[in-house]
């Protein structure tokens, strides 16, 4: 989920995000993630994020599953989100791997076990090595899943053969999440258990209805949705910061969401009218699908 601001301030919008939070409820979403990479969380403060989450389980009311971010380096300030996470009523914690400090497969092994022995809350694994610089091996997330408190994993590495493997070398109650959307059907093809979706945001209908057509065993309105819709506009933000094209998109979907935080740059005029053009094609055809 992105997070709703002010404008370009660094408040957040919590009545636009509890409004967010109910649309995409309302289209279906299966399940919402707040406090993650698109959500901006490394730029909003400890008790912002914690409130992040009380809001979107509120607001959820419990018609979708809240994978609630715990993202952090310290362990203890890991602990204390999850622990926060529980009492506003989350279903799980997120926890991606650490980043600045370069570690080994061993240290990232006792960073998530000392997280998942003391947490209140079941835990998902975050491997998004690209942004980290520590990703998680599939021997890693095998070891880490015989943790009776680790149940998931959300995978962006966008490797489809780890993401093959990974599905392979843990228990089938171990839930495996595509977070690369440009692998979405392909990853389901070979076992994924759902998708963790930017495009979601602005198309959850569309998003919701390519996962339901899969699971029934329709391949065909799978992948026309995945042609018609996810990978526009996966082509359209490629370039461009995640959180910040996908913020404009939602604007243009009706919702105000303000600007994306620093680091991360306010898009150019440019930038701006070339996602408002896929935008409209990919909602174009959407609106032509319901007519039909």
């Amino acid at each position: 989920m992105a997070t709703p601001t002010h404008g370009n301030q660094r408040a957040v919008n919590f009545e636009a995000l509890d409004q967010f939070t109910r649309r995409l409820v309302d289209a279906g979403a299966h399940g919402l993630f707040p406090g993650s990479s698109i959500g901006e969380f490394p730029s909003f403060t400890t008790a912002q994020n914690r409130r992040i989450v009380e809001t979107v389980v509120e607001a959820a009311d419990g018609d979708a599953t809240v994978l609630a971010g715990c993202c952090d380096t310290s362990v203890d300030e890991i602990l204390d989100n999850v622990e926060a996470a529980e009492a506003a009523g989350a279903d799980a914690g997120v926890v991606v791997s650490p980043y600045y400090l370069g570690t080994t497969q061993t240290g990232l092994e006792r960073f998530f076990r000392s997280i998942a022995d003391d947490s209140p809350l079941p835990l998902l694994l975050y491997n998004i090595p690209q942004l980290t610089g520590n990703e998680l091996s599939v021997d890693l997330v095998a070891s880490l899943a015989d943790h009776e408190t680790i149940v998931g994993l959300k995978d962006t590495s966008g490797n489809l053969t780890y993401h093959h493997r990974a599905i392979e070398a843990t228990p089938d109650d171990f839930a495996v999440f595509q977070g690369a959307t440009e692998l979405a059907t392909a990853s389901l093809d070979v076992g994924a258990d759902g998708l963790i979706a930017g495009p979601a945001n602005v198309f959850p209908e569309p998003v919701v209805a390519l996962y339901d057509a899969h699971e029934r065993g329709d391949l065909a309105t799978a992948r026309r949705l995945m042609r018609e819709v996810v990978m526009p506009i996966v082509n359209a933000t490629s370039d461009l910061p995640t959180a910040a094209a996908l913020k404009h998109l939602v604007d243009l979907d009706g919702l105000d969401v303000g600007e994306p935080l620093p680091p991360l740059p306010q898009l150019t005029d440019d930038e701006r009218a070339s996602l408002s053009a896929s935008y409209r094609r990919v909602a174009e055809r959407d609106e032509q699908t319901v007519e039909q």
